[in-house]
C-alpha cells in the first residue's frame, strides 16, 4: 500500500470551509497526540522529556556518553548491555582496583607498604581510571573524585606486639593519613586479620596504599591472602 497524505480542515474563522492535505510545514501538537514537529529529524541526537514514563524500557544495547534529563520511571528498565555511560561525571560501572598477596611479604619491624616482598595478583576494571604499581605497592587514580580504600590485613609475628596499620594518600610529595587501626598480634594465634577502610577526596595522580609498622621491635609479616581494594564512589 502506498503512503497517503493525511487531510485536514481549512477553517473560515471558526467554521470548517474545505478539506486540504497536510503540507511539509504542518504539525500536530502534543496535546492532540502528535509530535509537535514536522519531521522526526527535528528530534536531533537526543530525545528528552520530564518525566519519561514507560512500563518497560528495553534494548539490546544502550550506549551514550552521558544522560541528562529529569527522570525515567516505570515498572522496569532493562538492556542486554550498557556501555560508555557517565553519571555525575563518573564512568559506569564504577572503576575499581584490587590487589591480593599470593605469597607472604617481607618481615620487618620498620614501616613499609603492605605487599612489599610478596607476589601480587591485581585486577583493575579500566587502567584509564585506576592502576596498580607493583614496584611501590600502591594504587594510582587517574581522575578526580571520591574513592574508598579498603584493606584486609593478615599479620604474623614472632612474639606479641602491637601493629599500627594506616590507610594512606599521597599527593605529590605530601602524604596524609586517612585512617589508622592498631592491631594486637600474638604468635600463638597469628595470623590476625584486621580490616581498615577510608574514604578520600582525590585528584588525578593521587596515590592510595596501606602501611604497617611494629610498635616495638618484633618482626611483622604480611601473610598470603591480605588484600587492598580501591573503588571510586563519585
Amino acid at each position: 500500500m502506498a503512503d497517503k497524505t493525511p487531510l485536514r480542515f481549512e477553517f473560515d474563522s471558526t467554521t470548517p470551509s474545505s478539506l486540504a492535505e497536510f503540507t511539509s510545514s504542518d504539525t500536530v501538537p502534543l496535546i492532540n497526540g502528535g509530535t509537535g514537529v514536522s519531521s522526526l529529524s527535528n528530534f536531533g541526537t537526543s530525545l528528552s522529556a520530564t518525566p519519561v514514563l514507560a512500563a518497560s524500557i528495553s534494548a539490546t544495547t544502550v550506549s551514550s556518553t552521558a544522560f541528562t534529563g529529569g527522570s525515567i520511571t516505570g515498572d522496569s528498565a532493562s538492556a542486554t548491555a550498557v556501555s560508555g555511560v557517565t553519571f555525575n561525571g563518573m564512568s559506569y560501572p564504577p572503576p575499581f582496583g584490587y590487589a591480593q598477596l599470593d605469597s607472604d611479604g617481607t618481615g620487618t619491624a620498620a614501616l613499609q607498604n603492605l605487599g612489599v616482598g610478596a607476589t601480587i595478583a591485581s585486577i583493575v576494571s579500566d587502567s584509564d581510571d585506576i592502576t596498580w604499581n607493583d614496584t611501590n605497592k600502591n594504587f594510582e587514580v587517574s581522575s578526580a573524585g571520591v574513592y574508598e580504600l579498603t584493606s584486609i590485613v593478615l599479620l604474623g609475628v614472632g612474639g606479641t606486639t602491637n601493629v599500627t596499620i594506616k590507610a594512606m594518600k599521597k599527593r605529590g610529595i605530601v602524604t596524609s593519613v586517612e585512617n589508622t587501626v592498631d592491631s594486637r598480634v600474638h604468635s600463638s594465634i597469628d595470623p590476625t586479620e584486621t580490616t581498615i577502610r577510608a574514604v578520600a577526596n582525590c585528584l588525578a595522580a593521587d596515590v592510595l596504599y596501606i602501611t604497617t609498622v611494629d610498635d616495638n621491635t618484633d618482626v611483622v609479616t604480611a601473610i598470603t591472602g591480605s588484600s587492598i581494594m580501591v573503588k571510586r564512589l563519585k
